[in-house]
C-alpha cells in the first residue's frame, strides 16, 4: 500500500520538518507501507524562486497515486495539509493519523 505523509512544514524549523518527516517515512516503511514523503518528492521543483503554490501541485499529484495518507499530529494547523487530508477524503483513501 502507497501512503503518503502530510504535516504541517511552513513556519517551522526546516530541519526538524525534515527529521519529523523521514522518522515517520521510517515508521512507516518498517510496517511494510511504501511511503511517499514530500521532502524527497520536491528536488525537482524549479530552483529559482519555488513558491508554496508549486510544492502544492507538485505534491498532490502523487497523493493521486496513493492508497492512503498518514496525518502527523500538527496537520491540522497546517493549510496544505488540510487541502491533502480534504482529497483524500474525496478520493476515497485510508487516511491513517497520528497518536
Amino acid at each position: 500500500m502507497k501512503i503518503y505523509i502530510s504535516g504541517k512544514i511552513t513556519g517551522l524549523p526546516i530541519k526538524a520538518v525534515t527529521k519529523k518527516f523521514k522518522e515517520t517515512q521510517n515508521i512507516l516503511e518498517s510496517k511494510g507501507f511504501q511511503v511517499v514523503n514530500p521532502f524527497e518528492l520536491n528536488k525537482n521543483i524549479k530552483k529559482s524562486m519555488p513558491i508554496w503554490n508549486d510544492y502544492m501541485i507538485n505534491d498532490i499529484s502523487y497523493l493521486f497515486d496513493c492508497d492512503a495518507i498518514y496525518m502527523i499530529e500538527n496537520w491540522g494547523q497546517s493549510k496544505g495539509s488540510r487541502i491533502e487530508y480534504a482529497i483524500a477524503k474525496e478520493l476515497n483513501l485510508k487516511i491513517y493519523f497520528a497518536e
